[in-house]
């Protein structure tokens, strides 16, 4: 009698960590999350980085700081692998503006960067979320509960003395299931991704037309790999004129 009292209380330590690792698990399997942002813009004049030429007034600021990228994009661009660097553009001009390939950024080691095209902008955000953007809500649900169901099974075999491959099984079939069932709710919904790709591509100032009397203001996306950036180098052209503007960040 003594034994059989004793079993089940020699065992409560281990359901007890088998369910706090279950809810690891969840946790361990939520990715940074993307989620469209109003991003505040300053007046043109007080850009750090200033030029002018005829027809232009142009400002650009390079955003660096991991808590300001957090705060405006919703998480640590930098820590996706890209900086942005704002740019402010006004026609002043009587013919529009465009915003050619190729521009530069030159970071404090001196080191030059060209712009990342949007495509790899929106990889490496992918990639940093470990792919979770690709993946639908639901999907990702499903994912969640079958892990979560497959360590509570095990947790609830040893607990309950029974085969603890056979508790696994069920446990991820019941975690699975639920997570289904619950995924039923974003049937049809838009994949994330999708928002993603759109919403940076839009931003970007690549090949970006400003019209007479227009002010724009817009993003290059550079590589993470450079140090603080210093200078930026912005192609233009302006009634069939070429010019490449220097400046600081």
């Amino acid at each position: 009698m003594p034994k059989t009292q004793s079993a089940p209380c020699a065992r409560r330590p281990l359901l007890a960590v088998m369910a706090a690792l279950a809810a690891s698990v969840m946790l361990s399997a939520c990715s940074p999350s993307y989620q469209y942002r109003a991003i505040p813009v300053q007046p043109l004049e007080s850009y750090p980085g200033q030029a002018t030429t005829e027809g232009a007034h142009v400002g650009a600021m390079a955003l660096y700081d991991s808590r300001q990228l957090s705060q405006l994009f919703g998480f640590d661009l930098k820590k996706a692998g890209v900086i942005p660097v704002q740019v402010k553009i006004r026609n002043t001009g009587n013919s529009d503006i465009t915003v050619r390939s190729g521009s530069t950024m030159t970071d404090e080691h001196g080191q030059t960067w060209e712009v990342l095209p949007s495509s790899a902008v929106f990889q490496r955000i992918d990639d940093y979320t470990s792919g979770s953007l690709s993946m639908e809500e639901g999907a990702k649900r499903t994912l969640m509960w079958g892990l979560a169901g497959a360590v509570v099974g095990a947790a609830v075999g040893v607990a309950g003395g029974t085969d603890v491959g056979t508790a696994v099984g069920k446990g991820a079939a019941v975690g699975a299931g639920a997570g289904a069932a619950s995924a039923m709710v974003g049937l049809g919904k838009k994949d994330t991704s999708e928002d993603v790709e759109r919403d940076f591509s839009e931003r970007s100032l690549e090949s970006r037309i400003i019209e007479p009397g227009q002010e724009v203001t817009g993003y290059l996306y550079f590589p993470s790999e450079s140090a603080l950036p210093k200078n930026l180098r912005l192609n233009l052209s302006q009634g069939g004129y070429r010019q490449a503007l220097d400046l600081a960040l």
